[in-house]
């Protein structure tokens, strides 16, 4: 495979700059409240911190000056260091991006999980959209008999649940 870009023969980095962590995975989303409904109330997300952003600096990151302020709230999942930011922008025309999960510019992420079958039952008892009917077992490659579920976000946002194959007991 060779050598990364910006790397000298011993492998450290030359590159005048470099990726050197996760910061977090963010959701755009039409009402924090009700997101945060979902995220924490039926995942079991932890709330680390809420503000609403009316500083002109976030407009000028995201690059959408019409945006008066910003709704933001940070999630931490669980057993993880991932941090998820939802966040709900104020005063300018807003559109969703829910489209289908084959559609480019769509995204998902993924979190692994103990008890898919319950989790499905209780989530959907509970009004949760689903894409399949159930939990799909995967019958091939290195997830093979594993199991996989994708859910809906209350903006159509894919978050998917993931229980690993069972691993084999040591004899």
């Amino acid at each position: 495979m060779g050598l990364p870009v910006g790397a000298d023969a011993a492998g450290r980095s030359t590159a005048a700059w470099e990726i050197v962590g996760a910061r977090h995975a963010g959701i755009t989303v039409s009402n924090v409240d009700r997101s945060l409904e979902y995220y924490c109330g039926l995942l079991g997300m932890e709330l680390l911190w809420r503000r609403l952003y009316e500083e002109a600096e976030i407009s000028a990151i995201v690059g959408i000056a019409d945006a008066t302020a910003f709704d933001i709230a940070m999630l931490q999942v669980p057993g993880s260091d991932l941090n998820i930011e939802l966040i709900e922008y104020k005063g300018c025309e807003r559109h969703s991006g829910s489209t289908e999960p084959c559609d480019y510019g769509t995204g998902h992420f993924c979190v692994f999980v103990r008890g898919i079958e319950a989790l499905y039952a209780d989530l959907r008892g509970r009004g949760v959209v689903f894409r399949s009917d159930g939990p799909v077992e995967m019958t091939g490659g290195a997830n093979r008999a594993g199991k996989s579920l994708y859910s809906l976000d209350p903006d159509g946002y894919i978050i998917e649940f993931h229980e690993p194959p069972p691993r084999p007991v040591p004899s």
